[in-house]
């Protein structure tokens, strides 16, 4: 049997091949309505849109020569291990695999060794050969800001955190500030006067502060007995800067995006851990049965990231005119009532 045409989609569609084109690329110019009716006869019929043959029509149309395979590079210079784990890395990869394979695109993963000598030349060169021009670019995990020196005339970049500086890339990512606010709200409604956030430096420094600023604009208000946040620089004991800004400070519940702080007060056995509620800024989804906090949408970033640069690498032209984009996605909550009971249950 014959693998299904855009043209069998576009008749039993009912609508013109343009149309049923448009309408699989979501075109704006193609109704809502038509968009699913087109996308559902696609999937019946188990039609899959061929990236290099969408290209050439979008080159035929604006009257240029074709400059581009089915292959974006998913660039990351941490252990091959991040791409497959349950964190922010991991879970980013499986959302753009996601999109990658409803596309027709190829997935060519690099390791990107930043602390060997010309590894950017390197990497240049290799995409290059490899002719590759849309890049999907994970941060480094122990830096606060970094710099990819390519030259971008030749690529599309698209990156999934704040970090990246000095090159003219889209950026695809979860929305700090709103997130901590929706944080702060939940921990008002529970009952809860005294949050204190614990944050990396280097964490701080990659999320332009966003928050840092979240809260401290947050509680300005709402909670007058706030404590000080507490910004854990590399190197120094987190487990006694922790016990010395509680003790001082009592904070009555406790807000971080960094995976080891809940750790680090049941090891120490800190005199007020029992009594202080714990909520995480970074969870995924998978990973936060029995915890309570902001659940990051890391696979949509992934999906997200992957369209936005499928669409560029599919309309060059445009692309290249369009100034660099930051698209933001909102978390969602989830919450223990065991790790995050209301103050009342608690009897304060």
């Amino acid at each position: 049997m014959n693998a299904p045409t855009l043209r069998d989609v576009a008749r039993e569609a009912g609508v013109s091949l343009a149309s049923a084109s448009y309408a699989l690329r979501r075109h704006p110019t193609v109704s809502a309505a038509t968009h699913r009716r087109v996308e559902e006869v696609a999937a019946r019929l188990g039609y899959r849109l061929n990236p290099q043959l969408a290209a050439f029509m979008q080159a035929r149309r604006v009257g240029r020569s074709m400059q581009r395979d089915a292959a974006i590079a998913l660039v990351h210079s941490g252990p091959a291990a991040d791409l497959n784990g349950s964190y922010y890395a991991g879970t980013c990869a499986r959302g753009l695999n996601a999109v990658a394979q409803e596309r027709g695109y190829a997935i060519d993963v690099i390791r990107w060794q930043n602390d060997r000598k010309d590894a950017t030349g390197r990497l240049e060169r290799m995409l290059i050969q490899r002719g590759i021009r849309g890049l999907i670019l994970v941060p480094p995990h122990n830096v606060g800001r970094w710099t990819l020196p390519l030259d971008w005339t030749r690529f599309f970049g698209v990156t999934l955190d704040y970090s990246l500086t000095g090159a003219p890339v889209h950026r695809v990512m979860d929305h700090h500030a709103v997130d901590l606010g929706m944080a702060l709200e939940k921990i008002k409604e529970a009952g809860y006067r005294r949050p204190g956030l614990v944050m990396n430096a280097l964490n701080n420094e990659r999320t332009h502060k966003m928050r840092l600023g979240a809260f401290l604009a947050g509680v300005r208000n709402d909670f007058p007995e706030a404590a000080p946040p507490l910004m854990i620089g590399g190197g120094q004991d987190v487990k006694r800067q922790l016990t010395q800004w509680m003790k001082i400070h009592r904070p009555d519940v406790i807000l971080s995006p960094e995976s080891n702080i809940r750790q680090k007060m049941i090891e120490g056995r800190l005199m007020q851990a029992k009594d202080t509620a714990f909520v995480s800024l970074a969870l995924y989804s998978g990973s936060s049965a029995g915890f309570t906090g902001v659940v990051i949408d890391a696979e949509g970033i992934g999906r997200t990231a992957g369209f936005l640069l499928m669409s560029l690498l599919e309309d060059a032209r445009n692309a290249k005119a369009l100034k660099p984009q930051t698209i933001l996605l909102e978390s969602a909550w989830t919450e223990s009532r065991e790790s995050f009971p209301p103050v009342n249950v608690r009897g304060r």
